[in-house]
């Protein structure tokens, strides 16, 4: 009896042939790839969950609070739900591209209005990133290098940090990193849909943040170094695809282009704000000075990111190195790794990255961190190095020494792991600068208000902050309210409506909350007090608030101060009949500025120089020329609305003329002629300008 195929069953004769099939070259190369293929979405997998967790782990918790430009993530997302299309920027926080709010609007829709909902959103683009990670240094360095970048990104404490705040300059190295594996793809396989692709994502860059053009520094550099070792054909081919690429990053960007080029546009307000070369210390110095400041902006940046830290209230970044001592160590070495491979272009454009991208922060006065966050993910390459050559080289081992080689640098990745991780969830939560940088107390406060059932009216008491300020407005944007502070109001305890109430101190007004209780009683009281005795807010709910408003204030409301605070600069006034009250208080405060501006000119011989460009009067500090006014006029007056970073004032000045602006309300008092583009979305403007 034959035992050939044709006598086994159905199912023993597709074994067969498949057994046979894979016996052949091609099912070989098959199985191999398949086996790879499995291997790395084995590591894809593992990558996400390593970068996952400590993404979300109490999320909302750390960092405590909730930042106003967090806030300003999930109003904007709003406006995308609400209003679909609302343009490639924004000009909330300063000014910024509105590319991941349409990420993050559904996300808000979903799970709404949250601490929550914002942060999840941009850590999700972060989590994202690492495996995107593994992929390009995969296609650029193999698997092994590939790896331990991954990994190294997803423990290192830059990205981390990042990770964790609603800010949406997190997406920066997520395209950075999808632009460089389609550019490398492409150069590899020499194929022009990936030269295209490459193009698509350089370009759709320009919407993740304000910095991320300076990728395009050291990406040109490697792109013309690359031109540069090709010849004949090769280099006609290469020039081919790179005119594809650069018309495609045309195209992506191209909302953006046009939306700069409107009249009026201003995109670079921003950066004129924050830039080194527009600081007077700059402008006056001569070629050497000019030289000693990059010198010591270098300086600051690489000893602050590697060695010391250095505090940043923008962000809450600093608090110690960015990078970990034993990353460090490795950097040292990768470096010296890559050093020796300059030939090679993946080598040459990692390089260029590290070398060329800090100048976004040596070039600027404030938020170094952020503004070099794109370099994250290229330290991270570099760092890996020497642990993927000992981890290659341990292969060739026998196997005591082979396991002792593995060990041994899981013991370094853990070590690195344990430091960034131990320290973040464990001493910068607790650091003053964290608490102040997240406004913990408003954050609390605001969402005490949000939670509260009906709809009670607020007065709110707080030295630093307005009601109006963009974090409660986002996490109780169901609240109607009012300032009743010396800094931001009209101070007074006494009810002046009908219907429940709710009064909220922060601090200098916490002790007001016992006043409150005391004169107006059966109301609810609440205090929010931390673990270590820290009360955040006092809150006293008073229902049917109507049974104690009286016309006439008694004796005891009018020696109840607020707390001791220096008076502003405003004079009571009484509107007159047709003319909205703000827009008196307007008319003196002009006036008031406009004589302090020329009493600082006599002093000075020059009013202060904002270089031509429009800044609020002082709201901050390290950015505003007119702060230069306190010398003669302190506290400067605010727009009665108060939250001045919204409602003016807004200076601007060449230093021998100038023009302040305010918000008009009214349509007595007479309108400024001058309406510029950048104060757009105010409907009328009033104005002093001289001599």
């Amino acid at each position: 009896m034959g035992t050939g195929i044709e006598t086994l069953s159905p199912a023993h004769r597709v074994r067969q042939l498949a057994a046979d099939l894979l016996a052949t070259p091609v099912g070989r190369e098959l199985v191999t790839r398949f086996r790879a293929t499995r291997l790395d979405l084995l590591i894809l997998l593992g990558l996400t969950v390593l970068a996952a967790v400590p993404r979300l782990v109490l999320l909302t918790d750390i960092p405590p609070g909730f930042h106003g430009d967090e806030a300003w993530t999930g109003i904007d997302a709003r406006r995308v739900l609400d209003e679909g299309w609302i343009g490639p920027y924004v000009i909330s926080a300063l000014g910024q591209p509105a590319g991941p709010l349409y990420f993050a609007a559904p996300i808000v829709g979903l799970l709404g209005d949250s601490v929550f909902s914002v942060r999840l959103s941009m850590a999700l683009l972060a989590i994202v990133t690492v495996p995107v990670a593994y992929l390009t240094f995969r296609v650029m360095f193999g698997r092994t290098l590939g790896t331990f970048a991954a990994i190294l990104l997803a423990l290192g404490l830059w990205h981390l940090h990042f990770s964790r705040i609603g800010f949406m300059v997190i997406s920066w190295p997520l395209m950075e990193l999808v632009t460089l594996l389609f550019l490398f793809l492409g150069i590899k396989t020499r194929r022009w849909l990936f030269f295209g692709l490459a193009g698509l994502a350089f370009g759709a860059g320009i919407y993740t943040y304000n910095a991320y053009p300076i990728f395009a520094l050291p990406f040109g550099v490697f792109i013309v170094w690359l031109a540069l070792r090709y010849r004949g054909r090769d280099l006609m081919r290469y020039g081919g695809q790179v005119t594809l690429m650069a018309g495609l990053a045309i195209f992506a960007a191209l909302p953006m282009i046009l939306y700069a080029t409107e009249p009026g546009r201003d995109l670079l307000i921003h950066h004129r704000g924050v830039s080194l070369l527009e600081t007077e210390e700059w402008e006056s110095g001569g070629l050497v000075d000019k030289g000693q400041l990059v010198f010591e902006r270098t300086s600051d940046f690489f000893t602050s990111a590697f060695w010391d830290g250095r505090t940043d209230g923008a962000d809450g970044s600093g608090e110690e190195a960015m990078v970990d001592r034993v990353t460090v160590v490795l950097l040292i070495l990768g470096t010296a790794m890559f050093l020796r491979r300059w030939r090679q272009p993946a080598a040459v454009a990692v390089l260029l990255m590290v070398i060329l991208l800090p100048a976004a922060s040596i070039f600027s006065i404030n938020a170094m961190f952020r503004r070099t966050l794109g370099i994250v993910p290229f330290l991270a390459v570099l760092a890996a190095a020497p642990l993927a050559f000992w981890w290659d080289q341990a292969k060739t081992f026998k196997l005591p020494w082979r396991n002792a080689s593995y060990a041994a640098i899981a013991i370094v990745v853990a070590l690195i792991g344990y430091l960034n991780l131990s320290f973040y969830f464990n001493e910068f939560p607790d650091t003053e600068n964290t608490r102040f940088t997240f406004v913990e107390e408003l954050a609390d406060a605001s969402q005490y208000l949000s939670d509260l059932p009906g709809d009670p009216y607020v007065y709110f008491y707080s030295g630093r902050w307005s009601f109006n300020y963009e974090t409660r407005r986002y996490l109780a944007s169901n609240r109607e309210g009012e300032d009743r502070s010396e800094e931001h109001g009209t101070f007074s305890l006494e009810p002046d409506r009908g219907g429940d109430v709710v009064y909220v101190f922060l601090a200098p007004y916490l002790e007001q909350a016992d006043e409150v209780e005391r004169r107006f009683p059966g109301g609810t009281r609440f205090d929010s007090v931390e673990g270590d005795g820290r009360v955040l807010f006092r809150a006293y709910f008073l229902p049917d608030a109507g049974r104690f408003v009286t016309n006439d204030r008694t004796p005891n409301d009018a020696a109840t101060p607020g707390p001791s605070t220096t008076p502003t600069i405003r004079p009571t006034v009484t509107a007159e009949a047709g003319i909205d009250e703000r827009d008196v208080i307007r008319v003196q405060d002009l006036a008031a500025i406009r004589d302090a501006l020329e009493e600082y000119r006599e002093a000075n011989g020059s009013y202060p120089d904002s270089g031509g460009a429009i800044q609020s009067l002082c709201v901050f500090p390290d950015l505003d020329i007119g702060c230069a006014l306190r010398d003669v006029l302190d506290p400067l007056p605010q727009d009665p609305l108060g939250e001045p970073a919204i409602n003016g004032y807004w200076y601007v000045s060449t230093g021998s003329e100038y023009i302040v602006y305010a918000r008009r309300e009214s349509g007595l008092v007479p309108e400024c002629a001058e309406h510029p583009d950048h104060l757009g979305a105010i409907d009328s403007l009033l104005c002093v300008q001289g001599p």
